[in-house]
């Protein structure tokens, strides 16, 4: 697996750059990961870069995706670098409730950390 995650301390941030190609498998690395990362830090928010990412394996591979998203507890994720193929696939998603989290696409991570940290309460 090529893709990388870590939680960001200084802005408390879970933030998953997605690189190359994305399976089922790697759907199910990235939820253990999730869980282990997320223990016990203040905010469900998370960055997705996608500027980097190659096809995604199926349809499964996305309904995975977004049970883990769901099971992770996000209450906010900010797609970075999204191709028009990925945000519309992410936006029929949220329109049919499949991710619950709020989230909106950005260009950069910077504007990723601004709009998740303008939702804090």
């Amino acid at each position: 697996m090529e893709h990388k995650i870590w939680y960001d301390d200084q802005d408390n941030i879970l933030v998953q750059e997605v690189i190359g190609f994305f399976s089922t498998e790697d759907a199910l690395n990235v939820a253990k990961l999730y869980k282990e990362i997320l223990e016990g830090k203040p905010y469900r928010h998370s960055i997705v870069d996608l500027s980097q990412a190659g096809k995604m394996e199926n349809r499964e591979t996305r309904g995975v995706i977004n049970k883990i998203l769901d099971e992770a507890g996000f209450s906010h994720v900010a797609f970075v670098g999204a191709n028009s193929a990925n945000r519309m696939i992410a936006k029929v998603l949220m329109k049919l409730g499949t991710l619950k989290a709020k989230s909106t696409f950005v260009r950069t991570r910077e504007d990723a950390v601004k709009w998740l940290k303008d939702r804090r309460e």
